[in-house]
């Protein structure tokens, strides 16, 4: 068998017009004029079968042979050398392609990434779960916190308060600790961080001064995201979800790194509204235990709404749009889940 096509000889960029040709164990590179080149088939190198793309013949002494028919498969090595070629080529391995790799990627972000999520926070050391929370509100506080103004006596009221349902609830006040500060930024708000430090903003606090119990609930929920460690695992599940997704697609280089960032916010967005669910689960059980009301928790949440209602209808329509996107459940749907 005779096959047309260019010779490199040693490693070179220069290439020769010639003609292999298979004798037996062997492959000659006839250059014409020049004595034949004979190569031991067992000793070639047999480049991966791609449709569209000659394949290749590479030498021990750094040459190379390309055949002039992109479409010429070397009859030796066959069976094993063109499977990947015949996958390409077959529409049932395609389809087959395209429905599973929708469902391993859901599969990996949204089962096998929270539980590594999950397995990962149960391991992790106090000193590192102590640390993380100290810088996040280190960051925070430099960002978009101001020192509080609330009275000293509104502060030490909630403070008592706080502190009372850690007592009835057997919780260690070395580690929850509460905080006041004024932020433009959260506006009627308050977060828990990893460490268990709980901070309500000024607006937060003043928006619910007349109602204490609705302040009650809204403590009990940041404790309930302490309590089941959200921070820490929506931090494993973030760490967790980039490497899954950099493995899958190579490296997060151009447009790669923008679709993996947002496939990851996505992935995150949905579990942060499951945390979102239980910190709510948290608050309205231990409300019941504390002997107080699930309606509590619904005035804090309509309040909440209220205060950060848009007085501009379009704006509002806006927010219903993006409601899909929020980190948290939609207000109503908590209120209602309050007051059944």
């Amino acid at each position: 068998m005779n096959v047309q096509g260019h010779y490199f000889p040693n490693a070179s960029s220069n290439y020769q017009l010639c003609v292999a040709k298979i004798s037996g164990s062997h492959v000659e590179i006839n250059h014409g004029n020049d004595e034949p080149v004979r190569y031991a088939i067992n000793e070639l190198n047999l480049s991966s079968a791609i449709a569209g793309l000659a394949d290749e013949l590479s030498f021990d002494d750094g040459g190379r042979f390309i055949p002039l028919d992109v479409d010429f498969r070397w009859p030796f090595n066959a069976k094993n050398h063109h499977s990947l070629e015949r996958l390409e080529k077959n529409k049932w391995a395609i389809i087959a392609a395209i429905v599973v790799t929708p469902l391993f990627m859901w599969l990996m972000l949204y089962k096998v990434v929270p539980a590594i999520a999950v397995y990962s926070v149960d391991t992790l050391p106090h000193s590192v779960v102590e640390q993380m929370g100290e810088q996040s509100f280190a960051v925070i506080k430099k960002l978009a916190l101001d020192p509080t103004e609330l009275p000293d006596e509104q502060q030490a009221r909630v403070q008592r308060h706080f502190k009372t349902m850690l007592d009835e609830l057997a919780l260690e006040k070395s580690v929850y600790r509460l905080s006041f500060y004024k932020s433009q930024s959260f506006g009627a708000n308050a977060f828990a961080l990893p460490h268990g430090r709980i901070v309500v903003t000024d607006e937060l606090a003043n928006l619910l001064a007349d109602k204490p119990n609705a302040l009650k609930a809204v403590l009990l929920h940041e404790i309930g995201h302490v309590v089941h460690q959200h921070s820490v695992r929506i931090t494993a599940q973030s760490a967790a979800s980039t490497i899954v997704l950099a493995v899958i697609f190579g490296d997060l280089e151009g447009i790669a790194e923008v679709a993996l960032g947002t496939g990851a916010s996505f992935a995150q967005q949905g579990f942060s509204r499951d945390m979102e669910r239980e910190a709510d689960s948290y608050a309205l059980t231990q409300l019941e235990n504390l002997g107080y009301s699930s309606n509590d928790f619904a005035d804090a949440i309509e309040a909440l709404q209220s205060a950060h209602t848009t007085e501009n209808e379009h704006l509002k329509k806006v927010n219903n749009l993006l409601e899909y996107l929020s980190s948290h459940p939609s207000s109503q749907e908590r209120i209602d889940n309050a007051r059944k």
